[in-house]
């Protein structure tokens, strides 16, 4: 069967997908750092300019016309501008929930999100399990190179849960490897060990359209 795969700029309008499919790319740990109303706060940071959940960073693609998944990437000069206002922004719809969550939130980033000069990062990835196994991770992955190659990025780098033997099987399909030793988060009783891997970025874009 023929498919009409579609991918696109996300608008304030796709929250309800971003809300979902962030949850399916970090299930456990953006509840245990956000809260039980983890999706809840995302989605209304999404809605706004300028942030690093911003509508503006995310990419969508569609099977036949409807919502399969998801890709928020951003480079290094977004990620130092706009660092700050998406703490205010976390600090306005969390209110004091916030203040009690600080230490979860300084321990997080200082394991994850760290982006380095001329670096593309690609902070969540996500396809619902309904449109797995159709190539539509790997087509996002390659869209962001592309993304990533007109930001003028030297190097492609994410951060992915290291018994995540999918995604990292994903990551080493387009030519990710292993960027440093693992690193854990102990939040509560909860460990995450999180492995970075990274990828040169080539001298002709990763793909030219879409294939069906």
């Amino acid at each position: 069967m023929s498919r009409d795969v579609f991918y696109r700029q996300g608008l304030p309008e796709d929250s309800e997908h971003f809300e979902r499919l962030m949850l399916l790319s970090a299930p456990r740990l953006l509840p245990a750092v956000f809260g039980a109303n983890a999706s809840r706060v995302l989605k209304s940071l999404f809605h706004h300019k300028r942030n690093l959940y911003s509508f503006e960073h995310s990419r969508f693609i569609e099977v036949n016309g409807k919502g399969a998944g998801m890709i928020i990437s951003y480079d290094w000069i977004a990620q130092k501008r706009e660092r700050l206002r998406t703490g205010l922004l976390l600090f306005k719809y969390m209110k004091l929930r916030l203040i009690t969550r600080l230490r979860i939130l300084f321990k997080v980033n200082s394991v994850l999100g760290k982006v380095g000069l001329n670096e593309y990062y690609v902070s969540n990835i996500a396809v619902y399990p309904e449109y797995r196994g159709l190539g539509l991770g790997t087509e996002l992955l390659m869209r962001g190179e592309d993304e990533a190659k007109k930001a003028g990025a030297e190097r492609i780098v994410l951060d992915v849960e290291a018994n995540n033997q999918d995604a990292i099987r994903l990551y080493s399909k387009i030519g990710c490897t292993p960027a440093g030793k693992p690193r854990r988060i102990i939040i509560g009783s909860d460990t995450y060990t999180f492995l970075r891997v990274s990828k040169a970025i080539c001298s002709e874009p990763a793909i030219d359209a879409i294939t069906t």
